[in-house]
Parts: structure tokens; C-alpha cells; sequence
């Protein structure tokens, strides 16, 4: 098993036990207790998790799980994939675009015609790595700390960066959409890189299925109001067609 399932699969111990020792995942997982301190290390350095002797225990707050890049099961595949192809076709050349992490923004160059000339600025190093296998398409990736978990970029450096830049479009996602209008992410890095973006992009997309709409999550990064256009899929309901309407948002829908 790779470390970041394994580290997944930990989260996903903890949310159910709240408590773990060493020696009980040392056993379970097959591995020595010098990988499962650093394992739990990793993850007490990024989720809201507290080092005990001997263990680990949940901290006061829900774990927020950031799915990894290369994790099999992403829920929503299907609309995903849609919304993902849609984002693609409104890449022009010529353009300077961002990329952000999000479980399906991550995919939209899987759909890129492959002759596009675009700049592409990202924090995900597996959308650089796919970004460079386009000949024509010139690959920032942004510097900072990064995320083992994730395989991000983030904090004061990737942000000071990527204010440098000027942009058309910036593809976003959302772990959340509140009826409050506000645009939520879990983990607080990314929802400051977000929240960078609306002073240096022209254009902000953001890429969410239906099942994020009328939902929250720990951080705000931003509002409905300051966004060019919402791509989900034909789930979306009439209760999250309304408060689009509200903000006069430009919804397109991935069919």
C-alpha cells in the first residue's frame, strides 16, 4: 500500500475510533512502528490530528480529508469527467491560465486538444507533470511548502508568487457552496491560495458537481458574486438554480 492511501485509510480510522496507537496500525497495515510514527508525523502536520505516546488522537474539530491525486475512488466520477471535458473546450491559445488542485479541475487536461498554446500555472505537481507532456503548453509550477499528502504547493511563498502573474482564466474548484453564497474549501493553505486568485485572473471558473451545492466546509475563500461562471453537471436543483440566479451567476451545465 502507498503511503498516501495509507495515510487515508489512518483518517479514515480516526474519524471512527478517534484514538490509534502505534502498534495497533503497525500490526493492521503490516508495517514497521518507525513508518507508522512517521506516517502519523504527516498527518499531525496537516490535519487537525494530536501526537499522543504511544499514538495519535482526533482532534476537537471533524478531519477534513484532502483526497489524494492518485486515490482510485473519486466520488461523482462520472460528472466529474463531464464537467472536466466542458472546462477544456473554453481553453483558448494563447492564454494564461491556473489549475488549482480540485478533484476534478485536476482532470481538465486530460480533455486539452493536444495543439493548444496556452500557459499553464499550477500548484499540483501532477498537473504539472501532465501539463508537460503537451508541446505546446508552457508550465509554471508555483514554489512554496509542499504538501506530501496532496502533492501541493501552498503557504506565503506560493501566494507572493502567484501575485505576480496576471491571468485570463482561473479553473477552481470548491468543497463547498453555502446558501450563504460563499465558497468554502477544507483546508486552510488552499483556501488562501484561492482567495489570492480573484485579484490577479480576468476570468474565475469554478468546477463543482451538484452534491457540493447548499453544503459548507471549514474555510471561506471567497464568494459567488466574484465568480464569472459555476460548470456542474444536470444534478444541480432548482434550490441551487435559485441562489445562482441570486448572484447572478453563469451557470454551464456538462451534459
Amino acid at each position: 500500500m502507498k503511503k498516501n492511501e495509507r495515510c487515508l485509510a489512518i483518517l479514515e480510522i480516526l474519524q471512527k475510533q478517534h484514538k490509534v496507537t502505534v502498534t495497533e496500525l503497525a500490526e493492521k497495515f503490516d508495517i514497521s512502528e518507525m513508518t507508522v510514527r512517521r506516517d502519523l508525523n504527516s498527518l499531525a502536520h496537516e490535519y487537525n490530528i494530536s501526537r499522543t505516546h504511544g499514538g495519535a488522537e482526533l482532534g476537537n474539530q471533524p478531519v477534513v480529508r484532502m483526497i489524494s491525486f492518485d486515490e482510485p475512488r473519486i466520488a461523482h466520477k462520472d460528472s466529474k469527467d463531464k464537467i472536466a471535458a466542458l472546462a477544456a473546450t473554453m481553453i483558448q491559445n494563447g492564454q494564461r491560465i491556473f489549475i488549482d488542485a480540485g478533484s476534478t479541475t485536476r482532470i481538465i487536461l486530460n480533455y486539452l486538444e493536444e495543439d493548444t498554446r496556452a500557459v499553464v500555472v499550477t500548484h499540483h505537481l501532477a498537473v504539472a507533470e501532465q501539463a508537460l507532456k503537451f508541446e505546446n503548453l508552457a508550465v509554471i509550477m508555483l514554489g512554496g511548502d509542499m504538501i506530501r499528502i496532496t502533492n501541493c504547493s501552498s503557504g506565503p511563498v506560493a501566494e507572493e508568487q502567484l501575485k505576480k502573474y496576471q491571468l485570463d482564466t482561473a479553473f477552481i474548484g470548491a468543497a463547498a457552496i453555502g446558501s450563504d453564497g460563499k465558497l468554502y474549501d477544507g483546508y486552510s493553505p488552499e483556501a488562501r491560495l484561492k482567495g489570492t486568485l480573484f485579484s490577479v485572473a480576468k476570468k474565475i471558473y469554478v468546477l463543482a458537481d451538484s452534491s457540493k451545492m447548499n453544503t459548507y466546509n471549514l474555510n471561506e475563500f471567497g464568494s459567488l458574486s466574484q465568480i464569472d461562471g459555476l460548470i456542474t453537471d444536470a444534478g444541480i436543483d432548482e434550490e441551487a438554480m435559485t441562489l445562482m440566479k441570486r448572484h447572478r451567476v453563469n451557470v454551464i451545465i456538462a451534459e
